[in-house]
């Protein structure tokens, strides 16, 4: 393996100052969170930035975050599903990577604040991450983008919904085919026994017992925990997902996982690339003030695998 950075050794030891999320209540997590310092946002050019609220098949609304790169269009679209073991974080989570995403990439990107467990267990993430898919295949025209070319997006968790939906669209049939996933060190497995698991049990920015606890309050039985829809790598057949990218973190629990998901869908045939980036951690797409140069590159990776489509 290649070093840490010197930026995530220090990354490191400022997370090593906060309480673990284990040892807290959601309740507590999320106001931790909430009260640590705001950094400033760096927005990318964009030609307009949106917020509305859409509905989903309860009744319920959720937020969506809409930006539209500058030009003509019709735009290709990207969903992005946010990370935060289902539990935390919103759509001002990713609001500056997604900013440049859109800029980069010339797609209109759509960001989804999904409902959070443990008020809203497994399946309703994932029933929303679908009815949002299912908003913007009907809404796409009036956003000036185009149907027929919507990617689905996310980042661990976020990742972990995107995989969902590319599930559940092959299910309901009549839609337009997914034109790619791109998944930034998802989540695909929910036994935390991979190698990557021992090696970053602990230290490496997503302990080990962090991702369990994460798991306690999106899982209310053992059943849902093999579920494909929660945990991917269950799947008995790997053939009907569309070209992915799958973006690994080198030090992170998640990473032999995210990868065996990669080799998976490329012995089924499946377009795939996987790459792992190199001496960073876990949730490093959306710290901007860390891994600026990461998420840059990230970006690139992106931009030129929906090229390639």
């Amino acid at each position: 393996m290649n070093a840490l950075y010197e930026h995530t050794k220090q990354y490191l030891n400022h997370l090593k100052e906060l309480p673990s999320l284990a040892s807290m209540t959601y309740k507590e997590a999320r106001e931790m969170r909430a009260n640590l310092p705001k950094r400033e946002v760096q927005l990318a050019d964009v030609a307009k930035i949106e917020d509305r609220s859409i509905t989903m098949r309860d009744g319920e609304k959720i937020g969506i975050r809409i930006y539209t790169p500058h030009g003509k269009g019709p735009f290709n679209i990207i969903l992005y599903y946010h990370g935060g073991g289902w539990v935390l974080n919103d759509l001002d989570t990713c609001h500056e990577s997604c900013s440049r995403l859109a800029f980069s990439t010339g797609h209109i990107v759509v960001s989804i604040e999904y409902r959070l467990a443990p008020e809203h267990p497994f399946p309703i993430p994932v029933n929303d991450a679908f009815d949002s898919y299912l908003w913007a295949v009907q809404h796409a025209e009036s956003l000036n983008g185009n149907p027929q070319k919507i990617s689905v997006a996310g980042d661990s968790a976020g990742g972990n919904l995107a995989i969902a939906v590319c599930q559940l669209a092959v299910q309901y049939g009549e839609l337009p085919p997914i034109q790619s996933q791109i998944l930034l060190y998802p989540v695909t497995d929910l036994s935390f026994h991979s190698n990557s698991y021992k090696l970053f049990e602990k230290g490496f920015g997503l302990d080990k017992d962090v991702m369990k606890w994460f798991s306690r309050h999106y899982i209310s039985t053992i059943h849902d925990a093999q579920n494909p829809l929660a945990a991917p790598l269950r799947l008995k057949e790997f053939s009907n997902f569309p070209p992915t990218l799958i973006m690994a973190a080198e030090y992170d629990v998640l990473r032999d996982e995210a990868l065996l998901f990669g080799e998976k869908l490329s012995e089924m045939g499946t377009p795939t690339k996987s790459i792992v980036m190199e001496g960073i951690v876990h949730s490093y797409f959306t710290q901007n003030h860390v891994f600026h140069e990461e998420i840059e590159s990230t970006i690139q990776h992106i931009e030129a695998f929906l090229n390639d489509l």
